[in-house]
């Protein structure tokens, strides 16, 4: 990672970017492992209003991975939960250790929280990715998008050391 990367918490105006590499994200890197029925309910889910509600929420946390100059991923974390709700890379930056530092940031702000772990649900194509970081697999599960669609994932956990 170069110096001209930072995270920061997420601010009202980040909220355009964030949705931006949100939507990429699934777009491009989901359809690697879902169908298209599955990629068009899920993007139906994305707006702009869901992550200025997630700001307003005390016990939520939102930050941004600004490099070179543009934000390109974000995460989502309810602290109540001890849960990642999202963690995407616009995918034309992977493979420049912007997940894994954001995945360390979220990781750092719940061991300060006082949690002793991190669940989340993990898409298919980023199983590997929560692996490598220390994830372990709970099982498999699908989490309904719409009435009609569900996405298989993977429920996962890391004991994370304070």
């Amino acid at each position: 990672m170069s110096i001209i990367t930072y995270l920061r918490p997420a601010r009202p105006e980040d909220c355009e970017h964030i949705y931006n590499a949100h939507r990429y994200a699934v777009q491009y890197t989901c359809a690697r492992k879902y169908d298209e029925t599955v990629l068009k309910a899920w993007l139906s889910l994305l707006n702009l209003q869901s992550y200025l509600h997630t700001l307003a929420d005390a016990n939520k946390a939102l930050w941004v991975i600004d490099y070179k100059g543009n934000i390109q991923g974000f995460f989502q974390m309810d602290l109540v939960e001890a849960q990642l709700d999202a963690l995407y890379i616009h995918p034309f930056v992977h493979k420049q250790g912007l997940g894994t530092a954001l995945l360390q940031r979220a990781e750092d702000i719940a061991c300060r929280t006082g949690l002793g772990m991190l669940k989340l649900y993990a898409s298919l194509n980023s199983v590997k990715f929560y692996e490598i970081n220390g994830y372990a697999s709970l099982g498999e599960c699908a989490l309904p998008l719409n009435d009609q669609v569900t996405v298989n994932c993977l429920l996962m956990r890391k004991y994370l050391i304070g």
